[in-house]
Parts: structure tokens; C-alpha cells; sequence
């Protein structure tokens, strides 16, 4: 089926695990259904986590957990986006030359300053998410954070003629911006006003977050999507350490 083969090459765009897809995929519109993927690896180690105890540490061992290997599934890309985009952004202000730096794989100040800033308040934000007992942002950051993506190669034309972006961004339309909501929808099954809050900003960052971040390079590339993801990610996170009150 072509939705299984559309899963599937989502899946290996955003994760560690190669699956077979073929040719003629759309796999932008399931970048959420990637999200729960994240989700649930997430509450698995938050569950073990409680065998730990209630101490700071034990917790900030589990904040630390969750954060890193939400990395390692991802295969890092999004925090290689971030750094390319923070070194892009703040390094020059030509759109010209910020792309330039884009496709620089070294890693600048700017970009270990930004990857640093993002990692320590995403893992002090899980701790308290963690030690809350609502882990709702847990499912929540993932899969919106993903979102993100889905709505930028909607929306925003590609900065560059080659590359991820352009390459993802063609064939979709309406409908992925459909598919992608209702992937979504599962984290309204149990509203509360936190938890409404929290995605209405989740999903107002991922629609306006990529786009500010591509009008500095006039379009969206590969990086901007994954430091989007990164972006939205923290938001909701430390939104709900701020809600938690712990």
C-alpha cells in the first residue's frame, strides 16, 4: 500500500531505522506520525524512571535520558540543522552567504552556542516534566515539534534548487496538511486548559517558527526544518516545566 510506503520512508528520513519504501513516496505528511515514534520511546524510559526514586538526580538522569536519546534516534539531524542554521543566521546578513555557510559542515560558534542553549534547557525542562507526573509534553513536543516540518515544506518555497528541502517540498498539498493535523489530533483526547494551551503555542511556533527562520535565507532548506523541529520541541517543553510549577 502506498500509505505503508509513505510511513515507511518517513520513518527512515527522520529516525535511525532504515525501512524499505521504494520510489514515489510523500512521507512529509507523516513527519507527526514520526513524532509518536519519539513519544513513545519517551514514556518507556520515563516509566523505567520511576524505579529510580524521587531524588533530583534520578530525575535529571531521566531528563538527560529522554533528551539524549531522542538524539540518537534521530541520528542527531535536527541538532546539525540548529547548528547550521544559528552559524547561518547570526553569521552573516546576506541570504547569499548565510546559505553558504549552511552547507559549511564545520560547526562555528554560533551553532555550539545554539546547540548548548537548546540541549540544556530541553533536558532541565524534561527533568521537571518528569518529576511533574503529566507527561503529557512528552507526546506532545515530538510530535508537534514535527509538524513543523510538514508545514514548512507546505508553505514556504525552498531556498535552493537542490537539497533536502527541495527534493521533500514537491507533490504535497492540502492534503498533507490534513493527514498531519489529524496525526496530531490524538493529543486532544484528553483536553485540559494546560494541555490546549500548550498545543495551540506548539502549533503557532511550527507554523511561524520555520518562517521566520527562512525569510533570513529567502526559502526553506533541510537545516531550518530540523532546527524547527528543535524550536517547537523546547517550546512546548518548557511550557509545561513553567505550568508544572516544580
Amino acid at each position: 500500500m502506498s500509505v505503508l510506503r509513505d510511513i515507511a520512508a518517513a520513518i527512515s528520513w527522520m529516525t535511525v531505522i532504515a525501512m524499505p519504501s521504494g520510489d514515489d513516496v510523500r512521507p512529509v505528511r507523516w513527519f507527526p506520525f514520526v513524532g509518536w515514534i519519539f513519544a513513545g520511546v519517551a514514556l518507556a524510559i520515563a516509566s523505567a524512571g520511576t524505579i529510580i526514586g524521587d531524588g533530583f538526580f534520578g530525575q535529571f538522569v531521566i531528563g538527560w535520558g529522554i533528551v539524549g536519546t531522542w538524539a540518537l534516534v534521530s541520528r542527531f539531524l535536527h541538532w546539525d540543522g540548529l547548528s547550521d542554521t544559528a552559524d547561518a543566521i547570526w553569521g552573516a546578513h546576506d541570504p547569499a552567504r548565510r546559505l553558504e555557510i549552511m552547507r559549511d559542515s564545520r560547526t562555528g560558534s554560533f551553532g555550539a552556542l545554539a546547540v548548548t542553549l537548546i540541549a540544556v534547557g530541553q533536558i532541565i525542562a524534561v527533568t521537571a516534566v518528569f518529576a511533574s507526573g503529566d507527561w503529557w509534553a512528552l507526546m506532545a513536543a515530538p510530535v508537534l515539534g514535527r509538524l513543523a516540518s510538514t508545514a514548512a515544506l507546505w508553505t514556504i518555497k525552498p531556498a535552493r534548487a537542490e537539497g533536502l528541502a527541495a527534493r521533500l517540498a514537491g507533490g504535497e498539498g492540502v492534503l498533507a496538511w490534513v493527514v498531519a493535523l489529524v496525526v496530531c489530533a490524538g493529543l486532544l483526547i484528553a483536553p485540559t486548559p494546560e494541555r490546549l494551551m500548550l498545543f495551540a503555542l506548539g502549533l503557532a511556533v511550527a507554523i511561524l517558527g520555520p518562517r521566520v527562520m527562512a525569510r533570513s535565507v529567502g526559502g526553506i532548506t533541510g537545516d531550518i526544518l530540523g532546527a524547527s523541529v528543535l524550536l517547537v520541541e523546547t517550546t512546548v517543553l518548557v511550557g509545561a516545566a513553567l505550568i508544572s510549577g516544580v
